[in-house]
Protein backbone atom coordinates (compact mmCIF):
# COMPACT_ATOMS: atom_id res chain seq x y z
CA UNK A 1 0.00 0.00 0.00
CA UNK A 2 2.89 2.12 0.91
CA UNK A 3 4.09 2.20 -3.17
CA UNK A 4 0.76 3.19 -4.26
CA UNK A 5 0.27 5.97 -1.66
CA UNK A 6 3.52 7.30 -2.39
CA UNK A 7 2.30 7.36 -6.35
CA UNK A 8 -0.77 9.25 -4.99
CA UNK A 9 1.28 11.87 -3.12
CA UNK A 10 3.70 12.23 -5.99
CA UNK A 11 0.22 12.81 -8.72
CA UNK A 12 -0.71 15.24 -5.82
CA UNK A 13 2.31 17.05 -5.09
CA UNK A 14 2.68 17.01 -9.29
CA UNK A 15 -0.69 18.58 -9.76
CA UNK A 16 -0.63 20.93 -7.12
CA UNK A 17 3.01 22.17 -8.56
CA UNK A 18 0.62 22.69 -12.20
CA UNK A 19 -1.90 24.36 -10.60
CA UNK A 20 0.13 26.88 -8.71
CA UNK A 21 2.03 27.76 -11.95
CA UNK A 22 -1.05 28.40 -13.84
CA UNK A 23 -2.75 30.34 -10.58
CA UNK A 24 0.70 32.36 -10.91
CA UNK A 25 0.76 33.09 -14.73
CA UNK A 26 -2.46 33.96 -15.26
CA UNK A 27 -4.71 34.43 -12.11
CA UNK A 28 -7.36 35.88 -14.35
CA UNK A 29 -8.15 32.50 -16.10
CA UNK A 30 -8.52 30.81 -13.24
CA UNK A 31 -9.64 33.28 -10.50
CA UNK A 32 -12.27 34.85 -12.75
CA UNK A 33 -14.52 32.27 -12.36
CA UNK A 34 -13.80 31.14 -8.94
CA UNK A 35 -14.36 34.72 -7.29
CA UNK A 36 -16.30 36.90 -9.90
CA UNK A 37 -15.10 40.52 -11.43
CA UNK A 38 -13.45 41.07 -8.40
CA UNK A 39 -10.56 38.83 -9.49
CA UNK A 40 -9.77 41.58 -12.67
CA UNK A 41 -8.47 44.04 -9.58
CA UNK A 42 -4.93 44.37 -9.26
CA UNK A 43 -4.95 43.85 -5.83
CA UNK A 44 -6.81 40.66 -6.50
CA UNK A 45 -3.64 39.35 -9.33
CA UNK A 46 -1.64 39.58 -6.00
CA UNK A 47 -2.92 37.72 -3.64
CA UNK A 48 -4.05 34.44 -6.44
CA UNK A 49 -0.78 34.93 -7.56
CA UNK A 50 0.96 34.71 -4.37
CA UNK A 51 -2.21 31.99 -3.38
CA UNK A 52 -0.32 30.00 -6.72
CA UNK A 53 3.04 30.68 -5.67
CA UNK A 54 1.73 28.64 -2.35
CA UNK A 55 0.46 25.90 -4.22
CA UNK A 56 3.38 25.63 -6.34
CA UNK A 57 5.67 25.73 -3.14
CA UNK A 58 3.70 23.00 -1.52
CA UNK A 59 4.14 20.92 -4.19
CA UNK A 60 7.56 21.14 -4.64
CA UNK A 61 8.44 20.38 -1.38
CA UNK A 62 6.02 17.47 -1.10
CA UNK A 63 7.52 16.05 -4.20
CA UNK A 64 11.07 16.88 -2.87
CA UNK A 65 10.38 14.88 0.49
CA UNK A 66 9.09 11.88 -1.51
CA UNK A 67 12.18 9.56 -0.40
CA UNK A 68 11.40 10.34 3.49
CA UNK A 69 8.27 8.94 5.01
CA UNK A 70 8.21 11.64 7.89
CA UNK A 71 9.16 14.69 5.87
CA UNK A 72 6.38 13.32 3.13
CA UNK A 73 3.67 13.21 6.06
CA UNK A 74 4.59 16.75 7.44
CA UNK A 75 4.07 18.10 3.60
CA UNK A 76 0.60 16.36 2.94
CA UNK A 77 -0.86 17.38 6.05
CA UNK A 78 0.23 20.91 5.47
CA UNK A 79 -1.55 20.68 2.11
CA UNK A 80 -4.13 19.36 3.32
CA UNK A 81 -4.50 22.02 5.73
CA UNK A 82 -4.09 24.83 2.77
CA UNK A 83 -6.82 22.93 0.46
CA UNK A 84 -8.94 23.16 4.12
CA UNK A 85 -8.34 27.08 4.30
CA UNK A 86 -8.95 27.31 1.00
CA UNK A 87 -12.64 25.33 1.44
CA UNK A 88 -13.51 27.55 3.86
CA UNK A 89 -12.80 30.66 2.20
CA UNK A 90 -14.72 29.66 -0.45
CA UNK A 91 -17.48 28.77 0.95
CA UNK A 92 -17.51 32.18 2.97
CA UNK A 93 -16.51 33.77 -0.21
CA UNK A 94 -19.48 34.53 -3.40
CA UNK A 95 -21.78 32.21 -5.47
CA UNK A 96 -19.54 32.27 -8.45
CA UNK A 97 -20.40 29.69 -11.48
CA UNK A 98 -16.96 27.71 -10.35
CA UNK A 99 -17.72 27.66 -6.49
CA UNK A 100 -18.66 24.43 -7.00
CA UNK A 101 -16.25 22.60 -8.74
CA UNK A 102 -13.64 24.79 -6.09
CA UNK A 103 -15.45 23.16 -3.02
CA UNK A 104 -15.02 20.18 -4.47
CA UNK A 105 -11.66 19.71 -5.72
CA UNK A 106 -10.29 21.86 -2.43
CA UNK A 107 -12.50 19.35 -0.28
CA UNK A 108 -11.25 16.10 -2.40
CA UNK A 109 -7.81 17.55 -2.25
CA UNK A 110 -8.02 18.10 1.62
CA UNK A 111 -9.03 14.79 1.95
CA UNK A 112 -6.70 12.45 -0.18
CA UNK A 113 -3.57 14.41 1.30
CA UNK A 114 -4.58 13.70 4.57
CA UNK A 115 -5.55 9.62 3.29
CA UNK A 116 -2.27 9.46 1.57
CA UNK A 117 -0.48 10.51 4.13
CA UNK A 118 -1.75 8.33 6.79
CA UNK A 119 -0.82 5.72 3.80
CA UNK A 120 2.69 6.46 3.66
Amino acid sequence: MAGRAHTAARMIAAGRVLIGAVLFAAPDLVAAPWVGDDARTDGARVVVRALGARDAALGAGTLAAAGDGAQLRRWLLASSASDAADFVATLAGPRTPARTAVLGLAATAAVAGVIAAASV
